[in-house]
Order: C-alpha cells, then sequence, then structure tokens
C-alpha cells in the first residue's frame, strides 16, 4: 500500500465507524467500507470510505439521501454499484463444479462439495478442532450446513452436497453442531469418523492457522466451482447486508472485499458453490477469511469473506496450529492459611501487572 501508513489506516476505521451505520440505512445502500477507490472500472491505491450501491444514477436523479459527500474527514468517499447474495442458499441451478471436487472423496480434502438437505452445495472450508470437547470438526457457511431456520443440531451433513448426489446415508461425514447468521455466516458440524477429513485442498496446500486481514493483502481459496483462485483485499471493515431467502436480509459485519488479482490464471473468484472456502494469506499460508458471498450480475464476481479469527471465536473452534490466548490462573495450594492466600495473591497480582 504505497503511500498509507497505519495512522492513515487507524483514521479512516475511525470514520467510517461514524457514518457506516447512517449510510447503511439510506436508500438503495447495500454495503460500506474502507477500501481503495475505483476509477472508471481501475482500482487506484487512494484510500477511501467506500458506499456500494444497487445502481448509480445521474446527479439529476439522485435524491437527498442519495447524495454522499466528496469527502469526509479528509478522506475521499468512493460510490461503487454492487450487490452482493449468499451462494448454494436454495435448490436452483448451481455452476458446474471444476477439477472433480463434485465427486465423493474416501480421504477428504478442503475445497470440495459438501451440504445438507437444505442446500444445494457448497464448499468444505477448514478442518477445525472443538475447544471444549476435542471433537475434529469441519468449518464452512450457514447456509451450507444449515440452510434454513428449521435446522437443527445433529442435521446430517453430506460429502458431496445435495445437487451433486450426495443424499444417501452413507455419504454422511458429520452432523450439524453450531452456527452463526449475523454477524458472521458460519457453522461447524462435527464429523462422525466415517471417512478420513484432511487439512490440505486438492491442490496440496495444509491450511491450519489463521491471521488477521489487512488491505493489499495477496490470497488464494480453493472452492468447488472456481477451483484454485487467487484474489487481493481491496476493502476492509465492511458491513453488508445480505438477502436470506425467507429469513430476510441480514446485516453481516467483520467482512472483507476480494477482486481478482491481475495478471492471475483465472478472472472468476466466485461462483454458486464457493460458499464456504477459506481464503489463504498468500506470504504466511494463514487463513484470514470464510467466503460466503459474491457479486450479483457482474462478470467476474467480487468475493466477501469473514474475518477467520473472529468466526473461530465466535463458534469456539480453532485451527490445528492456531495459537490460543492463555488464561491467568491463581497458583493456590489446596489448602492454604488466610495470610499465606493473601500473599499468594498479592505475588500473583504483581506479575500479572508487573508492578512491585
Amino acid at each position: 500500500m504505497a503511500g498509507i501508513t497505519p495512522g492513515d489506516i487507524a483514521k479512516a476505521e475511525r470514520i467510517l465507524e461514524s457514518v457506516r451505520d447512517e449510510w447503511l440505512d439510506r436508500p438503495g445502500v447495500v454495503a460500506v467500507d474502507l477500501g481503495f477507490k475505483w476509477t472508471k472500472g481501475e482500482m487506484t491505491t487512494e484510500l477511501s470510505i467506500r458506499v456500494h450501491v444497487v445502481e448509480k444514477k445521474p446527479a439529476s436523479q439522485l435524491s437527498d439521501e442519495e447524495i454522499f459527500p466528496e469527502e469526509i474527514g479528509g478522506i475521499v468517499v468512493d460510490v461503487i454499484e454492487a450487490s452482493y447474495v449468499p451462494q448454494a442458499l436454495s435448490k436452483s441451478k448451481l455452476e458446474s463444479a471444476v477439477d472433480g471436487r463434485d465427486k465423493r472423496y474416501e480421504i477428504i480434502p478442503v475445497g470440495v462439495s459438501i451440504g445438507s438437505r437444505y442446500s444445494t452445495a457448497g464448499t468444505l472450508g477448514a478442518k477445525v478442532i472443538d475447544i471444549k470437547t476435542g471433537d475434529e470438526m469441519i468449518l464452512s457457511n450457514w447456509h451450507v450446513l444449515a440452510g434454513r431456520p428449521g435446522a437443527r443440531p445433529g442435521l446430517p451433513i453430506w460429502q458431496p452436497g445435495w445437487i451433486d448426489g450426495g443424499t444417501r446415508e452413507d455419504n454422511t461425514i458429520a452432523e450439524l453442531s453450531r452456527w452463526v447468521l449475523g454477524p458472521f455466516d458460519a457453522a461447524v458440524a462435527k464429523l462422525n469418523g466415517a471417512r478420513k477429513v484432511t487439512t490440505k485442498t486438492l491442490e496440496g496446500r495444509s491450511i491450519e492457522d489463521v491471521t488477521e486481514p489487512r488491505l493489499g493483502m495477496r490470497v488464494w481459496k480453493s472452492g468447488r466451482s472456481t477451483g484454485y483462485t487467487e484474489g487481493y483485499i481491496d476493502g476492509i471493515k465492511m458491513r453488508v447486508s445480505i438477502p436470506y431467502g425467507e429469513l430476510g436480509v441480514k446485516r453481516i459485519d467483520y467482512v472483507f472485499h476480494v477482486v481478482p488479482r491481475p495478471g492471475a490464471a483465472k478472472s472468476e473468484i466466485s461462483m454458486g458453490g464457493d460458499s464456504g472456502a477459506v481464503w489463504v494469506d498468500d506470504d504466511s499460508g494463514k487463513a484470514v477469511g470464510l467466503h460466503f458471498a459474491g457479486e450479483r450480475a457482474n462478470l467476474p464476481e467480487h468475493a466477501l469473506a469473514n474475518e477467520i479469527m473472529l468466526v473461530t471465536k465466535a463458534l469456539n473452534v480453532r485451527f490445528p496450529n492456531q495459537s490460543l490466548p492463555k488464561t491467568a490462573k491463581l497458583p493456590i495450594p489446596r489448602r492454604m492459611s488466610n495470610s499465606a492466600l493473601f500473599d499468594a495473591l498479592t505475588k500473583f497480582l504483581r506479575r500479572l501487572f508487573r508492578t512491585s
């Protein structure tokens, strides 16, 4: 990010936070985020607060509510025409899978078709561990592993997904455990041991740890419908309104925006069936986001993902190599006098706050 400092980002985030909800409530607005400004279809390196609208109109046709300032607090404002939808939510036509990702695997890699009876098919994003029980689980979207309001824990999860022929009982690999829909679109299912699930993608890349996304990060994902794709994070800190069928519109938060990486072999990075795939930082090999939506009626589609570190915290799971914050424990023997207890507590607090 040439010329953009951490201080610039922090300032822009504070300004974004002050206007995001009010702007998102305006007519035609579907998302507000912080990212690079676009001019005549080309991404620039100028930092901007971005307003995503269903339709850009001539100035003469705009109401007062539809007019945004050219800049706020010294940060330019960019209005982008775009709207976003979850993929694999309903039993309708879905893009064909690539690289055989719709077939049944005896040893299952991440990045292939999964789903429940209430979804078409999505992507197995990652293998994770239940922090409380140590059970092995799989991570994907709510609309892939659950798919409707009536879904309950224990719902069978198939590999491959419904539309890819995975409806037989012997295709069940997991049971739905828990989920979040707003501010994330995420769910986990407990593996039943019928088939082994690995931490590697079909391409042989391991996804076993997490890190935070950042503006300008080069990323990749392995998804059912587009296969291995490379992207670039051009927007962060997004709050977006997404239609979820009979549930209506949900606001999804802690979202980043991905565009096709210039010069990459594939320009399409988001299709129906990619939902649930995990975006990975090119440099560190660590997961940064859970893909859940793509751009409606625009080619190539841009992609939306939830920040993965916050998703794992909300679902109380971890990636195999993910470090968790250590909780300080007071080292008190079972039997201790009041004075000894007071001394132990004092020493503990001194160590905790580094005082003497």
